[in-house]
């Protein structure tokens, strides 16, 4: 029996890019995905877009939330899937059979965490060593990962304090927790970059120490400084 696949969109006044992310979902050959939509509020007209979608999503919600990873918690709250994965708004699955070619007659049950490969600026990033958790980065892109809903349970929540760094946090937690990575060889979803967790400025630079403070101490500080480096360099 093919495991179902739920599928979170979170938008925000997106007028111009939820269409493309609504329709790449839809085109998905898998037969078993429920697609929630999750609106902080939108009052550009992007409301007026999903409705046109009504019919073949399953869960929207559109209300003023506190962030995108207060957002995406209120999406968790209505997963009936074995898997999840967040495809917000701009970004897309990599073709319409992305989910086919990873779960049609496969079963994952061992592994929380399934990840594969990323098509951005004209290349597709291939996933780094999961050892880059231990300095603040992520192996894959976040489009690019599945969360086991079974397997992961009550861990798998954003904690919301950290601004731009969520999904990190939320990997590395399950990561120290033991439970199971997978590396998958299929390019998952398309990023066009640009988006909230991906803008450099001081405050997202301040943010970043601010997360690896808080989860490693000075230890995570050091590492954030100097760990990529040394990692690049035996790598």
């Amino acid at each position: 029996m093919n495991q179902k696949i739920s599928i979170i969109t979170v938008c925000y006044n997106c007028v111009n890019d939820i269409s493309l992310t609504i329709e790449s979902v839809l085109s998905q050959s898998y037969p078993e995905i429920q697609f929630i939509v999750i609106d902080g509020g939108s009052t550009d007209g992007t409301l007026e877009v999903i409705n046109k979608y009504s019919d073949k999503i399953d869960v929207f919600i559109s209300e003023p939330d506190k962030g995108i990873f207060d957002a995406m918690n209120k999406g968790l709250k209505y997963v009936s899937g074995e898997w999840v994965n967040f495809m917000n708004a701009g970004d897309k699955f990599y073709n319409s059979s992305v989910l086919h070619s990873i779960f049609y007659n496969k079963n994952y049950n061992d592994f929380g965490v399934l990840y594969g490969s990323t098509f951005s600026n004209d290349s597709i990033r291939e996933p780094t060593n999961i050892k880059s958790l231990n300095y603040g980065g992520i192996m894959a892109c976040h489009q690019s990962i599945f969360y086991n809903s079974i397997v992961c349970g009550k861990n798998l929540y954003y904690k919301t304090k950290h601004k731009y760094y969520g999904d990190i946090e939320l990997t590395r937690r399950l990561y120290l927790l033991k439970i199971k990575f997978q590396k998958t060889s299929i390019v998952v979803s398309c990023f066009q970059g640009g988006g909230f967790s991906s803008q450099i400025s001081k405050e997202a630079r301040i943010a970043k120490f601010d997360y690896l403070y808080q989860n490693m101490g000075f230890i995570g500080i050091i590492n954030g400084v100097f760990g990529k480096i040394i990692y690049l360099f035996k790598n």
